[in-house]
């Protein structure tokens, strides 16, 4: 007896059991201090928001589980945010995070303070990664602040004029496409359509490279649309997880991951081709700058790009202006389904804009487009195709003013900033009937814009309102992509009209970082 209660007798197994006992004291003290302690006397635990779900997600499951795949966009945070307020507090991946949707808040982050509230790096590493190398998604401070400025001329007013017959050439092809299954039987993935209009439409603006994805037989463009989809992956848990915690997973061997690498290598490829073709080709001072890339490689720019930095600044406008696009036109047809005296609306003003624009939607015949323009905007507001801001963490300590407080919220160094485009579209302390589709709402001197324009104590909508973010690193290609919506959706309602079909399921669904329907089954009508 005396022997077994010797611990000289047995040392291994009383040294192991010592051991077990101070890694299990660890192991706990850490859960304690992690997941009670910590929490508990958080900086940001006077900021209301929900209870984590899960120890180790925290409300990222409910997140992916409402917003991507059972429930109803932009579900959860619209709930959060009607219950807490403008800034929601909420913890994802042993991490805490805070919602912000007021709007001095956003002004403050995304505007006057932007420089303290960089993009978090994860993301900047994805988008690195994306588009090959440090462009306009992945930069900060001084570096983006340049390429900003040399690349914002390419997108002014004037160049987008330049573009417009580009929309229309395509739109028109899509046009007759559809005219051969106009008034049959024959249903269309419409928004598939749509995504290959808006891949050939920025292949020859951006780097002069028609893919011809609207030709069927085109084995070039049928490749690509596939390495976009594959690029673009729908994210899980596993995904962010594995991007979160393991610098090296994106090198993994796994199907999903390696189909990605393929595709990105299929998009770099096609654009290094190009880039080589022009540099290689022969100068001619009076062929015409026809497409972004030129404009990027002339020799007489006030700062000419190198090749590798062109093949990422065309890599981001590809991405970045396809999916979003072809993702939008979807839900205004939709809506449009859904609204068939919306469409026939809309459809007499584009027919009046082209009887005086030589039968086209031209560039003359955008400003007449008031109404079509305001469906889109609504279109924006009710399916923002970029859902969420790129997440910003805060540099420094700071205090960030709230509208609908007396008290501003501090939040130190190192927070995660999460904005949710989605929930703020849908608020309904600042929109009325903020679920109903009602274009009216963008029309000045309306009574929905004045509804609206009341909740917001006579302010307008720059801050509640950002389809295309807002401050220093909003969307560069806006006015790229309005008109374009514009020329596409006007130019398709002047001969056809749509309906969903019963096969069609319109519940949004993410895809990279926009939503799109699931399934947009329609036919096609000639349009009286």
């Amino acid at each position: 007896m005396a022997e077994a209660l010797n611990p000289a007798a047995s040392p291994p197994i009383f040294a192991t059991a010592l051991a077990l006992v101070v890694v299990a004291s660890l192991v706990t003290s850490t859960l304690l201090y992690v997941f009670v302690v910590k929490p508990s006397h958080s900086p940001l635990s006077g900021i209301p928001g929900p209870p984590p779900s899960h120890w180790f997600f925290g409300n990222l499951k409910e997140i992916f589980a409402v917003k991507w795949s059972e429930g109803q966009f932009p579900e959860p945070q619209l709930s959060w945010v009607k219950q807490y307020g403008g800034a929601v507090h909420f913890r994802a991946l042993l991490s805490e995070r805070v919602l912000l949707t007021d709007p001095d808040a956003l002004k403050h982050v995304l505007t006057t303070h932007s420089d303290n509230y960089p993009r978090n790096a994860p993301v900047r590493r994805h988008l690195c990664d994306m588009t090959g190398g440090d462009g306009l998604l992945s930069t900060e401070g001084d570096t983006h602040a340049r390429q900003r400025k040399m690349l914002t001329p390419h997108f002014a007013v004037g160049k987008v004029k330049d573009f417009v017959p580009v929309f229309g050439r395509h739109a028109t092809q899509l046009s007759d496409t559809l005219g051969v299954i106009a008034g049959t039987s024959a249903t269309i993935d419409l928004h598939e359509s749509l995504t290959k209009l808006t891949l050939d439409i920025i292949g020859v603006s951006a780097f002069g490279f028609d893919f011809n994805a609207l030709d069927n037989t085109a084995s070039t463009g049928a490749a690509i649309v596939e390495a976009v989809k594959s690029l673009l992956i729908q994210p899980s848990l596993a995904f962010l997880v594995g991007m979160a915690f393991i610098p090296t997973f994106k090198h993994w061997p796994l199907p999903r991951l390696t189909r990605r690498r393929l595709a990105k290598r299929t998009l770099f490829n096609v654009v290094d081709h190009v880039i080589a073709a022009k540099l290689h080709a022969p100068r001619d001072v009076t062929r015409p700058i026809v497409d972004l890339l030129d404009l990027m490689l002339d020799e007489q720019a006030d700062e000419r790009v190198t090749p590798a930095d062109a093949r990422t600044h065309v890599m981001t406008f590809l991405l970045a202006g396809h999916e979003t696009t072809s993702a939008t036109l979807a839900w205004v047809f939709t809506l449009f389904a859904q609204h068939p005296d919306s469409e026939a609306k809309a459809r007499a003003e584009a027919r009046a804009a082209a009887s005086s624009s030589d039968g086209i939607i031209g560039w003359s015949a955008l400003a007449d487009l008031k109404y079509t323009t305001a469906c889109i905007q609504e279109a924006l507001r009710l399916y923002p195709t970029v859902v969420q801001v790129a997440p910003r963490v805060s540099a420094v300590d700071d205090v960030i003013p709230i509208s609908d407080s007396k008290q501003p919220i501090f939040v130190p160094k190192d927070t995660n900033i999460v904005v949710n485009v989605g929930a703020m579209h849908r608020n309904p302390r600042y929109w009325s009937q903020p679920e109903a589709f009602i274009p009216e709402r963008f029309l000045d001197g309306s009574v929905e814009f004045a509804a609206d324009k009341a909740l917001r104590n006579g302010q307008g909508n720059t801050y509640f309102y950002m389809p295309f973010s807002t401050g220093p690193k909003n969307c560069i290609g806006m006015r790229f992509a309005m008109a374009e919506l514009q020329v596409v959706v006007a130019t398709l309602l002047l001969k056809h009209s749509f309906r969903l079909t019963s096969e069609a399921d319109i519940h949004p669904k993410l895809v990279g970082v926009t939503i799109k329907p699931v399934k947009l089954e329609m036919t096609v009508h000639s349009a009286t």
